[in-house]
């Protein structure tokens, strides 16, 4: 919770605002947390727009589609929402899809003694943790779908769910468009200008390390890196470089 602890604070300190922007960048993580953290911004907003200019895979597919609307770049990308499973008894997290795939091997295998050993070493914890995974990804995308026709709601959830196999399977604005997703077009001024600042923001990332929070808007100004606030730092090298 300490991403969506932190943007709760930062909220805090600025007004409601009639349409807030979110450029989303990120390979996924906890789906709850994500779950939180958008109803946290959803509430200082009239209408939240989030920007994909690269990739928002896993929860961060979630966070996206959870958005009024979906600024999906040419390069841009979403991905199924496949969870993370973290194992009952060690501290070890498995892509629930994984679990699929070796439930199916022991259903499929004829020989009784290998279907028999296969199936002792998965531990019910574990696949009673997946099982409440997968039901809780279907249950955050449904949500999600709520304003899809619904002549695609259904394509919709399965799209982010369960059609793809691979965990990192890009999902791009035409599969988008046919499943219905609410996509906002931009023209192509806004698109460079949207893609001058995603590098901006990545190659910083890159040279400082860690994932990146950037939060800015005219009355608060954030960096925050890897859990640490580097603020103060990041202005003292912006006024430097002007110097």
């Amino acid at each position: 919770m300490s991403l969506a602890y932190q943007v709760k604070k930062d909220l805090r300190k600025i007004e409601h605002m009639e349409k807030l922007y979110l450029l989303v960048e990120s390979g996924g993580g906890d789906i709850d947390s994500t779950a939180k953290l958008s109803k946290l911004i959803k509430k200082r907003c009239d209408e939240l727009v989030t920007i994909v200019p690269f990739y928002a895979k896993s929860a961060a597919t979630l966070f996206a589609l959870d958005a009024d609307k979906l600024i999906l770049c040419e390069s841009g990308e979403l991905g199924p929402v496949d969870p993370q499973v973290k194992h009952p008894s060690v501290d070890m997290w498995f892509p629930a899809r994984s679990i699929e795939e070796a439930i199916k091997v022991v259903e499929e295998t004829d020989d009784k003694i290998v279907k028999l050993s296969m199936a002792d070493k998965l531990d019910p914890l574990l696949l009673g943790a997946y099982n409440e995974a997968r039901g809780s990804s279907h249950q955050y995308v449904k949500e999600t779908a709520e304003d899809v026709s619904d002549d695609k709601r259904d394509d919709f959830i399965h799209t982010f769910t369960d059609r793809f196999r691979s965990h990192g399977h890009p999902i791009d604005e035409s599969i988008c468009e046919e499943v219905g997703v609410n996509l906002a077009e931009i023209d192509d001024d806004l698109e460079e200008k949207i893609q001058e600042l995603h590098e901006i923001y990545v190659d910083t990332g890159i040279e400082l390390g860690g994932d990146t929070l950037i939060f800015q808007t005219r009355e608060l100004q954030r960096v925050v890196v890897g859990g640490n606030d580097i603020t103060d730092q990041m202005k003292s090298l912006e006024r430097e470089e002007r110097e």
